[in-house]
């Protein structure tokens, strides 16, 4: 940088030379001065000063000439264009990244101060997935036009293997238990000899604070460690690993204090340090005591205490005296608190879920249980809470629900074609937050030549203030049976169903409600009994063109009103909605027919599922899930078969058809042909399964992490591996020795499970959850239908 001329000038005019990708106007910005000021030596420094910030010059002279400045400008070369080579783990998206947030990009000029600063990243990179030899190279070839060319190699170089661990020091642990707490090891187990240790840096660190926990949780208070090397072995890609430790010796815990401001908290807290006299000590154990006491004293108002833990050492006795001294500090109250990122949900639905009151005194506990209940409404996720502690009320805090809304409606639309239902058409709408209140509706249309169907579905949540849900279902169902080859059976149903729903607590919920059903039954085939034509038949109906009797009791053209009394109860500890990671959720329902109802029978269904998350970051879930129910009438009459369970989408074992596992229908033919199911002598069994009065079906999954899928991804896709395994029986199965009748199969036997294995994925669409599955049946009946890969819309359990 050169200036030539006097101390002060006038300027007329500003001219700028060597401009070719940087602009006059947006040089001129940085001028600090107007033209006809009078300027000095000084200004000009600033204004070169202000130039070189900028980024885009290499050097910058001014000249003074008839009352005109003259910058004399050499641009930093533009960048024509960038080639990475020799990268293979690392891909070119990457490099891009680190070469976009330094500026680094075709079309824009080069700085080469951020070289270093770019292949110092890149190096790290590689540093942290195990490459401590990877090497770097930039190249630049200068064009016309004072442009150039980037080329960047790579050398990614090898994983280096651990060679050896070392341990210098230990006296009271062995040398195996040490490295038994690391995750870097040294040898290769003998059922695993294919496994390789690749060292890593960060890797290491966290085994040097795992030993250090392991010591001061048994006593040792002066433990150290006083020095690690890690020796890279020449040509041979390998390190040498020595630790050097300083065990001291174990201390017990004298006695304790507790010292400070704590007030009328003195006991309480007292009770929460459970730490006894001559007590090893145990900082893991301490600092849990400290997190207890600080999450009580915000229960009570007080975010800001500060704990420090004060040990008194009698190196003689090797006893140590532990002072809790405790800053309760201010008590906080909430000012105000309020929700952001509902864009649809009103205010109001929000703010029911929450438990902490404003202008009450803060408390942690009702804070967190806002937040837990506001992550299970379905349509939320993602919840996080912000504190915003004011200055003009010096006790004062805002509490701010951060949180995201999941797509709230949904219309599906489907056409399938089954040979004897013919071309189907199938339609639901559905909307969990109606217009943002909280309310939710969902109708499913279907039509086939075996089915007609409408349900609509209401929920009225916080119906009453004090939490109480209103739920009412309205349905119509119109459904042939073909069980055999000689009846053809319709039944169509009409009903309702209504129930109060009652908090119990943030986990907790009963309900309670009435319903009512109108099953009309139509044999076309049979001949009625016109003297009782709605509710009895006469059983002995005469088939044309055929001979036999038929004497099961639910193929009679019958009327039936039932009235029910239902009641569930639900307990509710998951995680998060469509993706729990932890939890228990457990559903308990029943029902039974009450006085006026023309059936007499009662259901009920247990449905259970455990979430226990396996690591810390909860990649790994296991899954188990029970289901189960039972229904039987109250005299010597059989549930009614439109009562019965059904391998649908919710009970089925993965890998068979749905409504194919469970009782089947047998009837007696004379010509083979006639048979449109299973072929066994002369008799025929039924393609799909008429259920059954006891249900169980039990799930097993492995919840795992999908390879090669960014972690932002774990909230919309989710993959596991599964056992599934289960049967549907009658229990009221009574053998008949006359082949001649239409009976049931035996179903009776409860050791006949199925089950299969198989691969999962779920995926929550825009159109909502889809899930996916293969399957491979590991115990089955040759009359089961298999279907390996499955597809369903909606959740499953």
């Amino acid at each position: 940088m050169n200036i030539y001329s006097k101390n002060v000038w006038t300027i007329k005019n500003i001219e700028f030379q060597g401009l070719r990708y940087f602009s006059k106007e947006k040089a001129l910005k940085n001028i600090l001065f107007n033209v006809g000021s009078e300027i000095s030596k000084n200004d000009i420094q600033k204004i070169i000063k202000s130039l070189f910030k900028t980024g885009k010059f290499e050097d910058i002279k001014a000249f003074f000439s008839e009352k005109t400045l003259i910058f004399k400008i050499i641009e930093r070369p533009l960048i024509c264009d960038i080639k990475i080579l020799g990268n293979h783990i690392i891909k070119n998206t990457v490099v891009n990244k680190y070469l976009n947030q330094l500026g680094i990009k075709v079309g824009k000029q080069y700085n080469p101060y951020l070289k270093n600063i770019f292949m110092q990243n890149i190096k790290n990179f590689y540093h942290h997935i195990g490459r401590y030899q990877a090497k770097l190279k930039l190249l630049i070839t200068f064009s016309s036009n004072n442009r150039i060319h980037l080329k960047i190699l790579i050398d990614e170089g090898k994983l280096l293997q651990i060679n050896s661990i070392k341990i210098i020091g230990n006296k009271n642990f062995s040398r195996d238990k040490i490295i038994s707490l690391f995750q870097l090891q040294d040898y290769k187990p003998w059922w695993n000899f294919l496994e390789k240790h690749v060292y890593y840096s960060d890797q290491l660190e966290k085994d040097l604070n795992n030993l250090n926990k392991f010591y001061l949780s048994k006593g040792y208070y002066y433990f150290h460690i006083d020095k690690k090397t890690v020796s890279f072995l020449k040509g041979q890609n390998k390190v040498d690993i020595t630790l050097y430790i300083s065990e001291g010796n174990k201390y017990k815990i004298n006695c304790f204090f507790v010292n400070g401001n704590v007030f009328q908290y003195y006991e309480k807290i007292k009770s929460l340090i459970n730490l006894n006299n001559n007590e090893f000590y145990n900082k893991e154990k301490i600092d849990l005591i400290v997190q207890k006491i600080k999450y009580f004293l915000s229960e009570n108002g007080y975010i800001n205490s500060q704990i420090s833990i004060d040990p008194k050492i009698n190196f003689r006795d090797k006893t140590i005296i532990l002072n809790f001294n405790i800053n309760i500090n201010q008590r906080y109250f909430v000012n105000k608190i309020s929700f952001r990122g509902n864009e649809l949900t009103q205010d109001i639905v929000l703010r029911r879920e929450i438990k902490q009151m404003e202008g009450k005194w803060f408390n942690l506990k009702l804070v967190d249980l806002g937040k837990t209940s506001l992550e299970k409404i379905k349509y939320l996720h993602d919840v996080e809470i912000i504190k915003d502690f004011l200055h003009s009320k010096h006790n004062a805090v805002d509490i701010t629900y951060v949180l995201k809304e999941h797509p709230t409606g949904t219309v599906n639309f489907g056409l399938g074609y089954g040979k004897d239902s013919g071309l189907s058409f199938n339609a639901s709408i559905s909307k969990d937050n109606l217009f943002g209140s909280g309310n939710s509706f969902k109708t499913s249309i279907i039509k086939n030549d075996n089915q007609k169907y409408l349900d609509l579905l209401l929920t009225y949540p916080y119906f009453f203030d004090n939490g109480t849900n209103l739920n009412t279902r309205l349905f119509y169902n119109d459904f042939k049976y073909h069980l055999d080859d000689m009846s053809n059976l319709t039944k169509k149903t009409v009903g309702f169903e209504s129930d109060l729903s009652f908090l119990i607590n943030d986990f907790n919920r009963f309900n309670i409600g009435f319903g009512y059903t109108r099953n009309s039954l139509v044999n076309k085939n049979s001949i009625i009994n016109k003297k009782d034509s709605i509710h009895r038949v006469d059983k002995k109906n005469f088939l044309s063109d055929k001979t036999e009797i038929i004497n099961d009791q639910f193929l009679e053209n019958s009327l039936v009103n039932d009235f029910t009394l239902n009641y569930s109860f639900l307990h509710n500890t998951l995680k998060d909605f469509y993706f729990p990671i932890s939890g228990n959720q457990t559903y308990l329902s029943g029902k039974n027919t009450i006085p006026g109802s023309d059936n007499n029978f009662y259901k009920f269904l247990l449905d259970t599922e455990q979430y226990i998350p396996l690591d810390e970051t909860n990649k790994f879930i296991f899954l188990a899930h029970f289901r189960a129910g039972f229904g039987d009438s109250f005299n010597q009459e059989k549930l009614p078969f439109y009562e019965n369970f059904h391998s649908n989408n919710s009970n089925n074992i993965r890998g068979f058809r749905v409504n194919t596992i469970g009782p089947k229908k047998s009837y007696t033919i004379k010509n083979v042909k006639e048979c449109l199911g299973y072929k066994n002598n002369n008799s025929c069994e039924s393609l799909d399964a008429i259920g059954g009065n006891a249900m169980v079906i039990a799930n097993l999954e492995l919840i795992v992490p999908i390879p090669f899928f960014k972690e932002e991804y774990t909230n919309v896709l989710r993959s596991s591996f599964f056992l599934d395994a289960g049967n549907i029986w009658d229990t009221r199965f009574i053998q008949k020795k006359d082949t001649s009748s239409l009976k049931f199969l035996d179903f009776s036997n409860l050791k006949d499970i199925y089950a299969s294995i198989g691969f999962a994925l779920q995926w929550f669409s825009p159109i909502g959850p889809l899930t996916f599955s293969y399957a491979y049946p590991i115990q089955k009946n040759e009359n089961n239908q298999l279907e390996a890969f499955q597809f369903n819309i909606g959740k499953n359990w």
